[in-house]
């Protein structure tokens, strides 16, 4: 992540009539509301998606699909935010990699200016269309590379990929979607682990003390609940270390009880590492991937 330069500009609002000379401050608009989901990008998305559907028996928030050409997904609801199992059609690293995360804009428009006005820039636009029977066209969603929190614009052969989302409303209600996957993992008793929700991202940075000023600029107003970590809304908390590269290293999923969560590893000869903080799901079982478990 590489260090940028630009303050955030204050401006005061000079009311007039009865309230001449009086100053009041504009509320700071909240640029990102939350992270919408989680992307892993595989060479096998089928496989992963099974296994948390199937295995952990988690609900889907999107059947597998191909929404365009060579591209294969399927998204899993982890209770405050979908995960995604995806596959591109250029990508060259087949291991399952959390390479990024969508964050949902308040409003894209809105947003991209805010962020422009802290001196964070932005890709450029890139729509999903879909094209109907009889010809026309409509914008399911369109999602905008942040190019100072990723490596390259292309999420395929990416390190880290970090980008907002917007969906149109017409094709996907995210606060209705959200609210219904929720009630379904709670159905579900969140499955045989337990899952209530993703605790937190974990991104490792080369530059810990730049990528936490970096990071704050793009979260203002939200502060960080320790110098380097923020809980974005009710979504994932995001939560930064020192790393050796950049990139998104582990998810935190938090159950309701961490003993019954390792006893079904345990049954199922899933349970890797199981220290006094966390217990994770063995990395060899789902190519790698950094899962941890933790019931506080």
């Amino acid at each position: 992540m590489r260090r940028t330069v630009g303050l955030i500009s204050a401006a005061l609002l000079t009311v007039g009539g009865s309230m001449s000379g009086s100053q009041t401050r504009p509320a700071a608009l909240q640029p990102i509301r939350q992270i919408d989901h989680i992307m892993i990008r595989t060479g096998n998305p089928r496989e992963l998606y099974a296994f948390f559907t199937e295995t952990l028996g988690l609900p889907s928030a999107w059947a597998m699909t191909s929404p365009r050409a060579g591209v294969v997904t399927g998204g899993v609801a982890f209770g405050n935010v979908n995960v995604e199992a995806i596959q591109f059609p250029a990508q060259r690293d087949a291991r399952p990699r959390l390479v990024g995360f969508a964050l949902e804009p308040s409003g894209l428009d809105a947003s991209l200016s805010e962020l422009k006005s802290r001196g964070i820039t932005s890709g450029e636009r890139r729509p999903l269309i879909a094209v109907g029977p009889n010809g026309s066209k409509n914008i399911l969603w369109t999602n905008v590379t942040l190019p100072q929190f990723s490596d390259v614009d292309d999420p395929a052969n990416a390190t880290v990929h970090i980008f907002l989302s917007e969906y149109n409303p017409t094709y996907v209600n995210v606060e209705e979607r959200r609210a219904r996957l929720q009630r379904q993992l709670v159905e579900a008793s969140g499955g045989p682990l337990g899952v209530v929700a993703v605790k937190e991202v974990i991104i490792g940075a080369t530059d810990l003390a730049a990528a936490r000023r970096l990071w704050q600029r793009l979260l203002d107003p939200t502060p960080s609940s320790t110098s380097d970590a923020w809980q974005v809304a009710t979504g994932p908390a995001i939560r930064l270390v020192s790393a050796g590269e950049n990139r998104i290293q582990a998810l935190v999923i938090r159950v309701t009880s961490l003993e019954r969560a390792k006893a079904f590893l345990r049954e199922n000869k899933l349970l890797g590492a199981d220290s006094d903080g966390y217990s994770a799901i063995d990395p060899s079982k789902v190519g790698g991937l950094d899962i941890r478990l933790v019931d506080k």
